[in-house]
């Protein structure tokens, strides 16, 4: 059962690390949010699309900002409670290191199991879905160039459509003419309705039209064929499909695992690295932040902020090195958490003796 010494201590961490957490958020996400509106403008992205890929890339973000929001919110308060004389009387009190971890913990478990789903599914789910409402956005976007009230030439150059009016939405046409002359026989239809339709397969983009009526005969002659139909489709723009495989941070966990590509291997232990990274920051933090009687609180900070970059750096120059096979496979990211997981041993056994062997 938690204690009320420890349900205080949670409470101190949580609001740290929200709180670094949602000033480093807002500041990466505004960048984030300049570049998206930027591709708006020049046309790469279109505006409907805003929100959902503004969403992935939240996404993204928090997956990887979650560690350091974490270890900082350790930093700040237990720094604060150092500052003030608090932790050190709770240590005369014979409140020691298992202690302050066993409070840790009951925040470290469900952090860490937020940063997994974050990390190994959901950046990736989200960045997808994003991809694909961008691309069905493009093709909404060729559909709402069509002219109401004119005539409109496909852009296969084989037919010619006219519509009297469009919903508000742009997405369904009414009262629809259209004209497909051939060598042999020409084609004329008239339908009450029409709307697009994407072939999720191959990329074309269809207006699928009816009820209505197609007229097929050659102009002069008395042979014309009159068919009713329910619902027909037109091709209106025809777009290959797209061949370039997804970037390893946008493919989906379960893919990672089956592929043998490697590059989806060094992302499928690079995000496995992640959740890894928080519980050792995390567990570093606690003998880190501790700050003598009369040292200064901001240098601890700035030691803290060090020893971070120190570790995201290996762990960006190992992934270089494992997509460029510069390194096994199997070694990974593992040694870089070994090495700072020594440090955190080191520095805890420097300032654990003896409160971690205290009882009470």
């Amino acid at each position: 059962m938690i204690t009320i010494i420890q349900r205080y201590l949670v409470i101190e961490i949580l609001k740290s690390t929200v709180a670094t957490t949602l000033i480093l958020f807002i500041i990466l996400m505004s960048n984030t949010l300049g570049r998206v509106l930027s591709d708006i403008s020049e046309g790469k992205t279109p505006v409907e699309a805003l929100f959902p890929v503004f969403l992935g890339q939240s996404i993204h973000i928090l997956s990887l900002l979650l560690p350091l929001g974490f270890f900082l919110g350790i930093i700040f308060a237990f720094g604060r409670l150092y500052k003030d004389h608090e932790l050190v009387v709770l240590h005369a009190c014979g409140f020691g290191y298992r202690h302050l971890y066993t409070a840790l913990s009951y925040l470290l478990v469900p952090i860490f199991l937020l940063s997994m789903s974050l990390s190994l599914w959901l950046s990736a789910e989200f960045q997808q879905r994003a991809i694909k409402i961008v691309d069905e956005k493009e093709s909404n976007h060729e559909f709402q160039r069509l002219k109401v009230g004119q005539f409109n030439q496909s852009n296969q150059n084989d037919s010619v459509f006219f519509m009297q009016s469009m919903s508000e939405d742009k997405l369904e046409i009414q009262n629809i003419i259209i004209s497909q002359p051939g060598q042999e026989q020409d084609v004329l239809q008239t339908a009450k309705t029409g709307r697009h339709k994407l072939d999720e397969k191959n990329g074309d983009l269809f207006l699928e039209v009816g009820p209505g009526i197609r007229y097929v005969g050659k102009a002069g002659q008395a042979d014309y064929q009159i068919i009713e139909f329910e619902k027909h489709g037109i091709l209106i723009k025809k777009k290959p499909a797209k061949t370039s495989p997804l970037d390893s941070d946008e493919i989906s966990f379960s893919d990672l695992i089956q592929s043998h590509d490697l590059n989806d291997r060094v992302e499928f232990w690079w995000r496995i690295s992640i959740p890894v990274t928080l519980v050792i920051l995390a567990l570093l933090a606690v003998p880190l932040s501790y700050i003598a009687p009369r040292q200064g609180r901001y240098g601890k900070i700035g030691l803290s902020l060090l020893v971070f970059i120190i570790y995201l750096n290996l762990l960006g120059l190992t992934k270089s090195a494992l997509e460029e096979g510069q390194l096994p496979l199997w070694l990974n990211f593992w040694w870089v958490h070994v090495i700072f997981m020594s440090l955190t041993i080191l520095l805890m056994l420097r300032r654990i003796h003896p409160l971690f062997l205290s009882n009470r």
